[in-house]
């Protein structure tokens, strides 16, 4: 669903998504982009990046379906303890 010009998120495709897949509710793709998008928006913790996930969630969607929602501020946190943070930072 993303537009061709818009492909940052291919550069984390050498990230594992070490969640249990029969408890992937929401895709890490976006995981990774409400998390970029808020961050960038001025988003200083989860439940900002929750709360801007929730408020923008029309324009999110006009780049990936989000079929479930936005994930809570806790679920963001669990998945970014989960990941290994130093490949994560090597993207930037």
């Amino acid at each position: 669903m993303l537009d061709k010009n818009m492909n940052f998120l291919d550069h984390f495709d050498d990230i594992d998504d070490p969640r249990i897949d029969r408890k992937k509710l929401y895709p890490m793709s976006e995981i990774l982009f409400i998390t970029l998008c808020a961050v960038i928006s001025g988003a200083e913790g989860w439940q900002d990046i929750e709360n801007f996930g929730k408020a923008k969630i029309c324009f999110l969607k006009k780049y990936l379906s989000f079929d479930n929602g936005i994930s809570s501020g806790d679920t963001f946190r669990r998945f970014f303890r989960a990941i290994d943070s130093e490949k994560f930072q090597n993207f930037f």
